[in-house]
């Protein structure tokens, strides 16, 4: 240990005098895009390591005094300081690569511990770099050599024995430097989207023409989402798939470089009543099983196809769909081991679900330094083009809606085939305000993916907004039919629907269910609703929600709405309740 902290001794010997102020510049940054958390998080290490207490500074210690956590704090059990430093970490390092040279003084914090290292940036790492990072920790690689010393040295050791210790070694030597090498900050870990085998061997029997049949609409079914890739696996003969529900074959496995495999088993059966499908996930490298479910549909309406395929799609839709089990478990994979690529597209997703501001700008951040290294992923420049809309940034700023219009047509040009595609497009074109050319690209999601209940919801909602009600409110039933939880942007169109026609009660019943203290829409129609209603300590506790989340911002709700593409009478309707309710939106800010 005394080795290591005496390379980063070495590393980070800089007078306070020139850190603080490159620590000021960059928390003063515009383009040092981070949350508030992370920046107080980046000036409490810089202030404990000038304070010498680096050595002192845990995952516990970060917990209560920068992120308010009680003393009972578990970072066993909850993961929040690893992953807040490692957003920390890619906000630090896309900052720069923005910036380069200029910043003069670079602040880094390396992966594995939370000592900051202040290095000059007017070079890239080289190797003499790489082997003093290396050698910070010889120590440790010397006492692996030790111990192999230790069994090989006596003469009359068995030859497999000595075999053996030495193959130990040299693995935990190879190890060793893959970990330093991850740990150093110009060495990020790029992932991409998971890989999806599904499994459903042969039938025989009267069953066989359905099960042939529902591997082949799986297959179509799952390749249409755009968070996974789908392989089919060639079935493994003579396995009764009736005997052994969730049965994984045994063929070779099929490998996607860089990708995370899971393997779908699924066994469907029918008959003249009702049809079933039982399925299993399973991890591929573990062969543990994940996740299973079982599903029936009775054949009432005489079309077989039909109940199969509407089983099928209802599968597919929870598998791979926003919140679906394959996106859940990648989303819980990435909070344990952060990456850039498509980590920082699920950062996104799970951000958007939940109209999280924090999780937005981590997520912003981390797609920023991924469009460094995948300049034509198509996900990323999608999830980016999303995020930039998201946020507001691309209503609020019209540099911004054009870069965000033009990383969502490259992604459209680089994969014509995929509807996230084509929903960034239409929402970044949406918030440029070519909103004819937006509900194209809307349309043209919903005809590549009919199976994805978000799209018709997202396209339902800007259609409502922009005052094609009717249309809006179609799409929203269609997004309400076919999934069991309505999807936000669905419901919200439903809530606004009720309002509108004077349905108060029913509009706030459903803005309560949406209720968020980051989402303005709902905040607002839950305000205006109890506005109708006279309820006055509803429409309070809306607007302190509102206030809070809102403190400090410049722009007046009224034209937050209006660059969100609100018609000048939906925003009537809405102050004509916060009116009854005592407010008024365009004294909101």
């Amino acid at each position: 240990m005394e080795a290591r902290n005496a390379g980063q001794a070495a590393h980070c010997a800089v007078a306070e005098c020139d850190a603080r102020p490159a620590l000021d510049r960059i928390l003063a940054d515009n383009q040092f895009h981070a949350t508030e958390r992370h920046r107080k998080l980046l000036r409490y290490l810089v202030d404990e390591f000038f304070a010498g207490r680096s050595g002192q500074v845990k995952a516990y210690t970060i917990a209560i005094d920068v992120f308010g956590r009680p003393a009972s704090f578990d970072p066993a059990t909850d993961p929040i300081v690893r992953v807040e430093a490692s957003r920390l970490r890619a906000a630090l390092t896309q900052y720069y690569e923005t910036v380069g040279d200029k910043a003069g003084l670079r602040i880094e914090l390396p992966k594995g511990n939370y000592v900051p290292h202040f290095v000059v940036s007017d070079r890239s790492p080289d190797a003499s770099e790489i082997a003093t990072a290396l050698k910070a920790s010889a120590s440790e690689l010397e006492e692996l050599v030790d111990v192999a010393s230790a069994i090989v040295q006596p003469k009359r050791r068995p030859f497999g024995l000595i075999a053996v210790a030495v193959a130990g070694t040299a693995a935990m030597a190879g190890a060793f430097y893959l970990s330093v090498v991850e740990r150093l900050p110009w060495q990020p870990v790029l992932s991409a989207k998971p890989t999806i085998v599904i499994d459903v061997p042969a039938a025989s029997g009267a069953g066989a023409e359905e099960q042939r049949r529902a591997g082949d609409y799986l297959v179509h079914a799952l390749s249409q989402f755009s968070a996974v890739r789908t392989l089919a696996q060639a079935p493994a003969p003579g396995v009764d798939v009736a005997s052994v529900t969730g049965w994984v074959a045994s063929a070779p496995p099929v490998k996607l470089q860089g990708s995370k495999e899971y393997r779908l088993s699924v066994a469907y059966s029918a008959d003249v009543k009702e049809h079933q499908i039982s399925w299993q996930v399973v991890d591929a490298q573990s062969n543990e099983a994940l996740r299973a479910g079982t599903a029936k549909a009775d054949i009432d309406s005489g079309d077989a196809r039909a109940v199969q395929e509407k089983l099928l799609a209802r599968l597919a839709r929870s598998l791979a769909g926003e919140e679906g089990v394959i996106v859940s478990l990648e989303a819980a994979r990435q909070l344990v081991s952060p990456s850039i690529g498509y980590g920082c597209v699920l950062l996104a997703d799970v951000a958007l679900a939940r109209i999280d501001p924090e999780g937005l700008a981590s997520a912003h951040a981390c797609l920023e330094q991924s469009v460094t290294y995948q300049a034509t992923d198509p996900d990323v420049l999608a999830s980016l083009a999303t995020v930039l809309v998201a946020t507001g940034e691309a209503s609020a700023s019209p540099t911004v809606a054009a870069r965000a219009v033009k990383l969502a047509d490259k992604a459209v040009a680089l994969a014509p085939q995929s509807s996230q595609s084509y929903i960034a497009q239409m929402q970044a074109r949406f918030a440029s305000g070519d909103t004819e050319a937006a509900f194209m690209s809307g349309r043209r999601a919903v005809a590549l993916n009919p199976l994805d209940d978000a799209i018709p919801a997202r396209l339902g909602l800007l259609l409502f907004v922009s005052g094609q009600y009717s249309e809006g409110v179609s799409l929203a039933r269609v997004a309400e039919m076919g999934c069991e939880y309505v999807h936000h942007d669905a419901a919200l169109t439903l809530a606004l629907e009720d309002y509108r026609n004077g349905k108060y009660r029913e509009a706030l019943t459903r803005a309560r269910q949406l209720a968020n203290p980051a989402d303005t829409a709902v905040n607002l129609l839950r305000m205006a609703a109890a506005g109708q209603l006279g309820l006055t300590r509803e429409a309070t506790s809306a607007l302190d929600g509102l206030q809070r989340n809102k403190a400090g911002s410049m722009r007046s709700i009224e034209s937050e709405l209006a660059a969100r593409g609100y018609t000048p009478e939906l925003i009537a309707l809405l102050d004509d309740g916060l009116g009854k309710a005592g407010v008024r939106l365009a004294s909101l800010h």
